[in-house]
């Protein structure tokens, strides 16, 4: 799970560069609209960041109880596995059941996305007993737990119209505006985001 947030870490890292690079090329070369594609780029890949620490994290947590190295939650012990799989499971399979086991998990979670905060919660549950999981996460950003969900909710909103929508405003037609200042409060929220969740799991 360290290895995951340091994989975390160095991927908000990669983001900030970007916010770097609009910085310098902005001083240095005049085009209409600047580089503004730089800073959507920030949101979507802080948000994929955000994203795949989740899908780590849980892959990681669930095989750890697999390996009884962590005390099992009431949805991973309530979760179905088809009958297909339990022959890779076995203590005699080849390769270990450890290293099936998680690449059942894997194929499971590859369905799923890790944006919402109702989903955050839900796929925490796997690894992560606490009933109150928000307000717990809130409690270490200095926030309460609605002004964590809303704020998350409205970065992925964000990150879903530039994806999905290239970022047009459904009435003008143009490109809706974004900021340096938006982009880097985007990245820092995620950060601490992550890190709140990592101290409460690892």
């Amino acid at each position: 799970m360290l290895n995951a947030k340091a994989v975390f870490h160095k991927n908000i890292q990669q983001v900030n560069e970007l916010g770097a690079l609009y910085d310098h090329l902005s001083n240095v070369v005049n085009i209409p609209e600047q580089f503004d594609d730089l800073l959507r780029s920030q949101i979507v890949n802080a948000v994929s960041a955000f994203d795949k620490l989740m899908h780590d994290l849980i892959r990681i947590g669930m095989v750890r109880i697999f390996e009884n190295n962590r005390p099992p939650t009431g949805k991973y012990m309530g979760e179905t596995i088809a009958i297909q799989h339990l022959p890779g499971l076995t203590i005699s399979a080849i390769p270990p059941p450890a290293v099936r086991f998680e690449q059942i998990v894997r194929e499971k979670l590859s369905t799923l996305s890790f944006q919402d905060p109702t989903k955050i919660a839900d796929g925490l549950s796997y690894i992560w007993d606490e009933k109150q999981k928000w307000q717990q996460i809130a409690l270490g950003l200095g926030m309460s737990d609605s002004d964590a969900k809303t704020k998350l909710k409205l970065i992925v909103t964000r990150r879903n119209a530039i994806v999905h929508e290239a970022d047009l405003d459904p009435v003008s037609n143009q490109k809706q505006s974004v900021t340096r200042a938006e982009t880097a409060d985007v990245a820092d929220f995620l950060l601490a985001l992550g890190n709140r969740i990592c101290n409460l799991v690892v």
